[in-house]
């Protein structure tokens, strides 16, 4: 029997036309979607943390500071803007991904060079682009690109687990429900927290300023990124602690508000140590 027009049976070609396009267009969603994953986890304190903290750091930078930043950066581009350019060259640079961090395991004392690898990590990377930012026989480009890493590293250090670990690659592999939603540890410290009710950046940027007395200033204004990343390392330790009774986190573990009460005003103030820090490095590198 003939097919009736219903039936009539797509041309081989047509199959292979159809299945090329299905192939390609599953392609291009998968990218979308690793691409989204990869993004957003890669963040130190999310956009928002990381703009807060350059606009803090350029509010503070010395004449003689701002003026060698705004030669270095792009027309038109802030502190803010390019302390988001790290994150965002990871693919460009792939040797760059290892050097946003340093998994120090929270059962140690502190940071110790060891756990530091030979193609280097946050704690060695601040001192090198440091060394690069104050040459001034050194490109423009070499410079200003040692700026932007420079500025993002500062911030990614004060974030307690880009430093502390608990074999689970800075709390990226321990899954916990964070008020009633899916995340894991690495996510709640980027941006969950920080960010949680929609808040604006404006917001976070005046709630973070507000840490900033002369007191604390002068206080913050001094140190190495060893001592910087020691500070962030004892933080991490209390971070993979519940509230209340002190225990080691477990996957599947439901943290809400006792989490947050205790964690978001730490997070806040090592962002705005991050912005004072990043200023008394700038102006006191680019004389």
């Amino acid at each position: 029997m003939s097919p009736t027009p219903t039936q009539r049976p797509t041309p081989p070609s047509c199959r292979v036309w159809l299945r090329r396009r299905c192939l390609v267009l599953s392609m291009v969603v998968l990218s979308l979607a690793l691409t989204m994953v990869t993004t957003r986890s890669a963040w130190a304190w999310g956009r928002m943390g990381h703009r807060v903290a350059g606009q803090l750091a350029e509010s503070r930078l010395t004449p003689v500071a701002r003026r060698s930043v705004q030669e270095l950066l792009e027309p038109g581009e802030t502190l803010a803007d390019a302390s988001l350019w790290a994150d965002e060259q990871k693919r460009e640079i792939p040797e760059s991904a290892p050097w946003h961090y340093v998994n120090v395991p929270i059962t140690e004392t502190g940071y110790n060079p060891r756990f530091c690898p030979d193609t280097g990590c946050v704690v060695s990377k601040i001192p090198e682009f440091q060394r690069t930012l104050a040459d001034t026989t050194a490109g423009r480009a070499e410079r200003a690109r040692a700026l932007r890493f420079l500025t993002h590293f500062v911030q990614d250090l004060h974030q307690p687990v880009h430093v502390g670990d608990n074999r689970d690659r800075g709390g990226n592999d321990l899954q916990l429900q964070y008020f009633g939603k899916g995340t894991n540890l690495h996510r709640i410290w980027d941006f969950e927290m920080l960010e949680r009710g929609e808040l604006k950046l404006s917001t976070l940027y005046g709630q973070v300023s507000a840490l900033v007395t002369p007191e604390r200033s002068e206080q913050w204004s001094s140190g190495s990124a060893i001592e910087w990343a020691n500070e962030s390392f004892v933080l991490a330790q209390k971070a993979y602690r519940a509230p209340g009774d002190g225990r080691l986190l477990r996957a599947g573990d439901k943290l809400g508000q006792a989490y947050e009460d205790t964690f978001l005003v730490v997070a806040r103030e090592r962002i705005a140590r991050s912005g004072v820090r990043l200023a008394w490095l700038l102006n006191g590198t680019l004389k």
